[in-house]
């Protein structure tokens, strides 16, 4: 019970922020629920357990940990810097200013020469750099926040401010800090490293989630004198070991750091699922190819089989299967993934303006949720790729080719860190596909994911002046709009073929005074009250023909004819249109 009611306090932002796994951006679901869903316990399938990972504080008590379920290999967790690289590449060089430690009490703040000292003498053994003696210290108040986070962002900035009206007599200045808001033991390390202007360039945090922190054992029975001395040295000890593990860590990434330049895509389909379902982890240990998240009480596996019902149009072979039950949340990705699934790659979809998929409905009237996962930050070891979302309503039974443009999708703001420039699409990094609550167990069916790059003059237009609303999948806001629209229209008994022939002359009228774009909107109105409605059929023709677009005319015109009735007006604006297309 404690634990779930911590976990509900934590700032759904910070937890995103905190995962270094791709789990990190379903959380930007949660964020939309209404409060009445409720969080929930959370469970990644990655090897970080993402609440347990940063639940360690609330407000207003002094900060205090549970005990960690289970436990990461990660050093710590370091967010993204964009100095981290260069601070890792002038370690032979680099002088840094150790400073007194920071121990944030119950009560006040202290600090350690002793630990100061022992990290100048650990730096020296590791033969890091050379570590030069501070005498900076800075307050940073009672541990109060509502997680760790929280603190661990307050003393960056706090320490960042106090260093920039500092003489700059060191390349990076060290800060480890102690939390201890009880006497006898340490619930966690922050360690921060400033380049000489302040900045951020290499700070890290550890906690009882982190194997190495748990394996340090960080208590004492002794409240006082040379029982709290063991252990702040103990914590010390542990800071070094995991600064030393981070320091290798991003080395090694910048040694393995391979071409990041995107593979430019082609058109047409990029996932038929023919080839089974890969999936790894990258140098950075950040799990890529097809990948589940869900949250705690729900499911979602993934398989290929074939699918149910095969249609000519979706083509034949096998179909990704999507078994889930869920309570909040649950989804799947393809991160894309090199030849031996150990590199996360990205590729260049600049050339397109949508895409498409097929979709086995079940018409349940669930939540559905597609992600296009965009660029991420330079040498990023973490998952920040920037999160554009569409969303849109189950509807609909059986297999039906979803169409969306790139122009209508948002972005999604998760919490982790991404580049906030939008959808460029010469770096993307992956796809996906979700939920929200179903209900009880449910199965979807997806194929075909395809890049398409429509006609330009129809991007010229609003979705509502295509014809047939360009094919492409409405939002759940819109179809709940076009249900309302048919209630209106078919009120007081009218049926909608009625209403249809009505709204399509009403369509006619304007286009015969010149006004195409009301006409075109009114011919869409018509073609939703009754698809068969020949004279909205007859407009899209028409529309077409006034655009430029004859190929597309003449097939609309074909439409309008197998519709019927006659009309011999109809049938020689068609042969028309045919005589201009052979031209």
């Amino acid at each position: 019970m404690v634990r779930d009611w911590i976990v509900k306090r934590i700032h759904f932002a910070q937890v995103a922020a905190y995962s270094r796994r791709t789990g990190c951006f379903w959380l930007a679901r949660l964020m939309q629920l209404d409060r009445r869903i409720g969080f929930g316990r959370m469970r990644f399938y990655s090897s970080v357990h993402l609440l347990a990972f940063v639940s360690v504080a609330i407000l207003p008590l002094p900060v205090l940990a549970h005990e960690a379920d289970e436990t990461v290999l990660d050093p710590g967790f370091r967010p993204y810097s964009e100095y981290a690289s260069a601070f890792v590449n002038r370690l032979d060089e680099a002088a840094i200013a150790v400073h007194p430690t920071i121990i944030r009490g119950p009560v006040e703040t202290s600090y350690s020469v002793a630990s100061q000292k022992k990290i100048i003498a650990s730096i020296g053994d590791k033969n890091l750099w050379a570590a030069i003696e501070g005498s900076i210290r800075v307050d940073l108040g009672r541990p109060e926040a509502r997680s760790q986070w929280e603190l661990f962002l307050n003393g960056i900035q706090r320490i960042s401010e106090t260093l920039k009206g500092q003489p700059p007599d060191a390349d990076y200045h060290l800060f480890l800090e102690l939390i201890s808001p009880v006497s006898n033991r340490i619930f966690g390390i922050h360690c921060y490293v400033f380049d000489r202007r302040g900045r951020n360039a290499f700070s890290f945090l550890l906690n009882s989630h982190h194997r190495l922190f748990a394996d340090g054992k960080l208590t004492t029975r002794q409240t006082s004198g040379n029982g709290l001395t063991k252990l702040v040295e103990k914590a010390t000890d542990v800071a070094m070991v995991a600064f030393k593990a981070q320091v290798d860590r991003a080395r090694k990434d910048l040694t393995n750091a391979t071409d990041t330049r995107s593979i430019k895509a082609k058109e047409g389909v990029l996932d038929d699922f023919e080839s089974g379902l890969p999936s790894g982890t990258d140098q950075s240990e950040v799990r890529i190819g097809f990948v589940t998240f869900s949250d705690q009480r729900s499911t979602a596996k993934i398989s290929t089989t074939a699918p149910p019902s095969p249609t000519s149009d979706r083509g034949a072979g096998k179909a990704l299967k999507l078994d889930l039950d869920v309570i909040s949340w649950a989804a799947f990705a393809h991160l894309f993934e090199n030849d031996t699934v150990d590199q996360w790659v990205s590729y260049d979809w600049s050339d397109f303006n949508q895409f498409s998929f097929w979709l086995y409905g079940r018409n349940s009237g669930n939540s559905l949720f597609v992600h296009i996962l965009d660029n991420r930050k330079p040498s990023s070891t973490v998952d920040d790729a920037e999160r554009i979302g569409y969303d849109f309503t189950d509807d609909f039974s059986g297999w039906k080719k979803v169409t969306i443009r790139f122009a209508d999708m948002r972005r999604v703001e998760v919490g982790n860190g991404a580049p906030v420039d939008g959808l460029g699409l010469s770096a993307v990094h992956g796809w996906a596909f979700g939920t929200l609550n179903t209900g009880g167990p449910i199965t979807y069916y997806l194929d075909s994911f395809e890049l398409r790059n429509v006609p330009s003059c129809s991007a010229e237009f609003p979705a509502n002046e295509l014809p047939m609303y360009g094919d492409l999948q409405k939002t759940g806001h819109q179809q709940q709009a076009d249900k309302e629209y048919i209630k209106t229209m078919t009120k007081d008994g009218r049926s909608r073929e009625a209403a249809a022939e009505y709204v399509a002359r009403v369509g006619w009228s304007a286009f015969n005074q010149g006004d195409c774009s009301l006409a075109i909107k009114r011919f869409n109105q018509a073609w939703l009250l009754n698809p068969k409605n020949q004279l909205a059929l007859w407009g899209f023709a028409c529309i077409n023909m006034d655009r430029g677009h004859v190929q597309e005319a003449v097939r609309y015109y074909r439409m309008a004819i197998d519709s019927g009735p006659e009309n011999s007006k109809l049938q020689k604006d068609y042969e028309d249109a045919l005589r201009r297309l052979k031209k």
